[in-house]
């Protein structure tokens, strides 16, 4: 790939994930609306709301008793592809976030963390970090994040990507064009979608100009074996997702809390309904300042059996994420990070920034 082309795939990631950043945050507005909890865990016996996540500065717990916010809130979010709504372990997180927010100011700075990046998991050594959420939920997703790159993560949202399909029916459906190779292929897509959700649309037979459902749009977003294969598919999920908010934008706000409601089961995260409002309340008010993507410099290839991205060095990696957060800090990577560095660096020959995998199995 191209230095213009890997340029492009990054941006393309960095876009779907700030679409997906976009979905949590209404979605999880309207619990308070409804009054409920957002997730249900399973095997846990743990309150919404008092749940304990494993931080740099030990096990905190997450207190009912919030107030308006001031000052920064740093949160995780991961976007996963599930076919049966599962928010917890077991599932990949394909986008995963550190979003940074600072009430003061109103603005908003989100870095991505490209799914195959190889990181420790603690219990499962050194793996692609899209692994951490899948053996251990977003708590250890969480806890990789915090450990790798000395941060200090307390919360985190999970989100579906079906979830857009609910979204696409309420704006009433999406334009876009079908090229051949897309219409060749989109309706098994379209049969797996309409299994998941209990649809039952139609099929797309040629190429051409269509008003896509729910269904149908997601089936698109999902397409991945043709030209391009995954850097093509984040890019159908970026134009789906921007069609959408441009559609949600002119829908009044009747229709908009009708169509964040029915997001609600979609949404896993260990936020409560007070500290959810007082972060998001003010949303209008907000404003992106700045994302960016990270690894930048990595060796991309098979490593142990499967294709990662290892950053060149993790410790540089953790130096850049802290200054694209919080500014010139003075940070100094610690002894852990340094030590995973060590690892990961030793693993490869260096970097040559890669990113046409085409292993999708994992």
């Amino acid at each position: 790939m191209t230095e213009n082309g890997a340029d492009e795939k990054k941006k393309n990631i960095i876009i779907t994930a700030v679409m997906i950043v976009l979905i949590a945050i209404i979605a999880i507005i309207l619990v308070r609306i409804n009054n409920s909890n957002v997730s249900k865990k399973e095997d846990k016996d743990i309150k919404p709301g008092t749940e304990a996540v494993n931080t740099n500065s030990g096990t905190q717990t997450v207190d009912d008793s919030t107030t308006d916010k001031s000052g920064i809130e740093e949160f995780a979010l991961f976007g996963v592809d599930s076919r049966s709504d599962q928010l917890d372990k077991g599932t990949r997180s394909d986008s995963i976030m550190v979003v940074r927010v600072d009430h003061d100011a109103k603005k908003i700075r989100m870095v991505s963390i490209f799914r195959d990046c190889m990181m420790n998991i603690d219990g499962h050594g050194y793996q692609k970090v899209t692994h951490a959420h899948a053996f251990g939920g977003p708590e250890l997703a969480v806890d990789t994040l915090n450990k790798n790159l000395d941060l200090d993560i307390k919360n985190y949202v999970t989100v579906n990507f079906n979830t857009v399909g609910e979204i696409i029916d309420e704006v009433g459906g999406i334009v876009q064009d079908i090229d051949a190779s897309e219409a060749k292929v989109i309706n098994g897509y379209i049969d797996e979608v309409n299994k998941v959700r209990g649809t039952s649309s139609s099929h797309i037979d040629s190429a051409g100009t269509y008003t896509l459902d729910g269904t149908q749009a997601v089936a698109y977003s999902r397409i991945r074996y043709t030209a391009g294969g995954d850097y093509k598919r984040a890019e159908r999920q970026r134009t789906v997702l921007f069609k959408v908010f441009e559609s949600a934008k002119q829908m009044n706000t009747a229709a908009k809390i009708k169509m964040v409601s029915d997001l609600i089961g979609h949404v896993n995260t260990n936020y409560n309904t007070d500290e959810i409002l007082s972060v998001f309340k003010n949303l209008a008010d907000y404003t992106v300042e700045d994302s960016t993507a990270y690894p930048q410099v990595f060796y991309g290839g098979k490593v142990d059996g499967a294709w990662v991205e290892v950053p060149t060095t993790l410790a540089d990696m953790a130096t850049g994420v802290h200054q694209f957060l919080e500014g010139d800090t003075g940070y100094t990577p610690s002894a852990t990070v340094n030590e995973y560095s060590s690892a990961l660096s030793g693993k490869v020959s260096g970097p040559n920034n890669d990113l046409t995998n085409t292993d999708f199995g994992d």
